[in-house]
């Protein structure tokens, strides 16, 4: 054991060490921050998600006008900075496919876009069938529901919403025939959705009330009444109206099985049923930022470009047989934080999300291009506030 003299000496040498270390400073002799900007570390925390190696943090939305009132800075929603920060930016155009990145946007903007994107455009989908024959083995039900599901190739815009008293004609429905025989001694038939033959004549089966009191001299009621054929306007003279798949599998049959039917689609909207949605999916997410807190080298580098499943980083040589770490793909990064999980790692990789930079991407269930369901989107958004700017004027 030590003397108290030896014990003595130590701490005071421990507590001069302490105050060379931590040097008093007067409040006052603080510096001002600068108005008008936030410090750096609040901006993060305001326009940035954290994204630990147990959960993200900062993920509200600080939407009150004075939270940084004391720090001059005004922090409401003004129409002109809007304006000039929002920006669409196209990444990937496909024929069913589009990839695009909203900046400078609140998330609940972004949401009401993939909301109406799902729910409100209006498409045309099978909803009635009249089946005249079926001995397969997939019941009415099923088979009118797998029917209702397929895709038409057709611009809804061309048609009217038909209600419960309207009749069905032209303007509202489109009418597909489907027959289907498996002959004995066969093999197996697989009906597909190219065996849907578009009539634009209208219906072709006959009331049953007309059954039962027809006359020669007049022409049979059909379950339809067309004016018009619809191949006579120019809009189907040159494209005639077809599931957009040709491929899709509605049933198969066995030696002896026959199906006959006839399909009526009609406009509608996602949020009635997911058959009129004219989306495959409609989905966002913000974009990935990844920043090196330190530089990483040499075997830590290697390491480090081995966590990532998705290679967001990559190794350069930075002479003298040295070689860096960097981020060469940060939009790819999916948050596994596979880079972050070990001991220590969090020390020297962030992860954060930019909390006003969507990546934006829709896939077309084939109806209408991706471009043009974006731009419906906008136009129905730009009627709901001008409905609600109407009510409160």
């Amino acid at each position: 054991m030590g003397t108290a003299t030896e014990s003595e000496s130590m701490d005071s040498e421990s507590t001069s060490t302490q105050e060379e270390t931590f040097t008093k400073v007067s409040v006052w002799d603080l510096p001002d921050l600068p108005k008008g900007k936030l410090p750096p570390h609040i901006e993060l925390q305001r326009t940035r998600v954290l994204c630990g190696s147990l959960a993200p943090t900062n993920t509200e939305n600080v939407n009150y006008s004075g939270a940084y009132a004391a720090m001059g800075v005004d922090n409401s929603v003004r129409f002109e900075q809007f304006r000039n920060n929002f920006k669409v930016e196209i990444v990937r155009l496909e024929e069913d496919e589009l990839e695009f990145d909203m900046i400078g946007i609140d998330p609940s903007l972004a949401n009401a876009f993939r909301r109406i994107l799902i729910a409100e455009l209006p498409t045309m989908a099978i909803e009635k069938v009249l089946i005249a024959n079926n001995t397969s083995i997939i019941q009415d039900e099923v088979l009118a529901h797998r029917l209702g599901l397929i895709p038409i190739e057709v611009d809804p815009r061309l048609f009217e919403y038909m209600s419960e008293n309207d009749v069905p004609n032209e303007k509202n429905t489109i009418v597909f025939k489907l027959h289907a025989r498996c002959t004995k001694g066969s093999d197996r038939l697989r009906v597909l959705s190219s065996e849907l033959k578009w009539l634009p004549n209208g219906s072709e089966l006959i009331l049953r009330t007309e059954r039962s009191a027809s006359s020669s001299s007049a022409k049979p009621k059909t379950y339809t009444s067309f004016s018009c054929n619809q191949d006579t306007r120019p809009e189907f003279s040159n494209e005639p109206i077809t599931p957009k798949d040709a491929d899709i599998i509605v049933a198969k049959l066995g030696p002896g099985q026959e199906i006959e039917l006839e399909a009526h689609a009609v406009k509608g909207m996602g949020k009635t049923h997911a058959k009129w949605s004219p989306v495959a999916t409609a989905w966002y997410r913000m974009l990935p930022e990844v920043v090196l807190l330190r530089d990483i080298e040499d075997d830590e580098a290697e390491a480090l470009v081995k966590k990532c499943p998705v290679k967001v980083f990559d190794i350069e040589d930075i002479g003298k047989g040295k070689k860096r770490a960097t981020v060469a793909r940060p939009r790819v990064c999916t948050l596994c934080r596979e880079c972050i999980r070990e001991e220590g790692w969090d020390k020297n990789v962030a992860l954060r999300r930019v909390n006003d930079h969507f990546i934006f991407t829709i896939e077309s269930t084939g109806a209408l291009p991706p471009e043009v369901l974006f731009t419906e989107a906008v136009k129905i958004l730009e009627e709901k506030c001008e409905r609600v700017i109407t009510e409160l004027s």
